[in-house]
């Protein structure tokens, strides 16, 4: 049904684009669609949603799963250049370009926005994953995107962004994670408690191990 325009009884626009969808599969996953189709707004009655004022890539994204519960972030800058690497102190490969981490987070912001948890939960299960073995500029970038997309109490990626700090304590010596801390108060925070949990835990290890 994806690729077919057979039994449509929705138009989502963004754009150019149309997407001939089927209310039966959009609102079964999105609280915002089925609110927006049965409350007869003037677009639903028109039988047509305008998501023209967010990003093409991201909505195509969107529709993408609704029909597939799955999506690419890579096949969105496919054209671009080859992510380009740097090596860490201890020889690691580290991945040196945000593109497909913020586009998980993006589409993590679009699915809140929308309603569609099962989008949100595959953004943060890819976000996780790639997230891993990455350059402290790339960190930066991708953090500055999670905590301007999201709202503090959705901490799905913050979460995520804050272990991989804490786990990466060196990083804090280097000014572009300093200027990140400063400008993003909530993450230095976060971060403050995180320490704190580990701390409190080991002193409970060394303690139970020395009685």
């Amino acid at each position: 049904l994806y690729t077919s325009q057979k039994y449509s009884d929705l138009v989502i626009s963004c754009g150019e684009t149309e997407y001939h969808v089927h209310k039966a599969i959009v609102c079964s996953q999105s609280d915002f669609f089925a609110k927006a189709c049965d409350a007869g707004f003037r677009e639903t009655q028109e039988g047509r949603i305008d998501l023209s004022d967010h990003d093409p890539r991201l909505v195509q994204i969107m529709v993408h799963y609704l029909y597939n519960f799955e999506y690419d972030a890579q096949s969105q800058h496919e054209s671009s250049p080859s992510p380009a690497s740097e090596t860490s102190g201890d020889g690691t490969v580290t991945k040196d370009t945000p593109e497909n981490l913020v586009t998980h987070a993006k589409v993590y912001a679009l699915a809140e926005m929308y309603l569609i948890p099962g989008l949100k939960a595959l953004a943060v299960q890819k976000f996780k994953a790639e997230i891993k073995d990455i350059s402290a500029s790339v960190f930066c970038a991708v953090a500055v995107e999670v905590y301007t997309s999201t709202i503090e109490s959705e901490e799905g990626l913050r979460d995520i962004v804050v272990e991989t700090l804490s786990r990466n304590m060196g990083w804090i010596e280097k000014e572009e994670v300093q200027d990140l801390l400063k400008s993003h108060g909530t993450l230095g925070c976060a971060l403050l408690l995180k320490i704190r949990i580990y701390w409190t835990w080991g002193a409970y290890l060394v303690e139970r191990h020395a009685g």
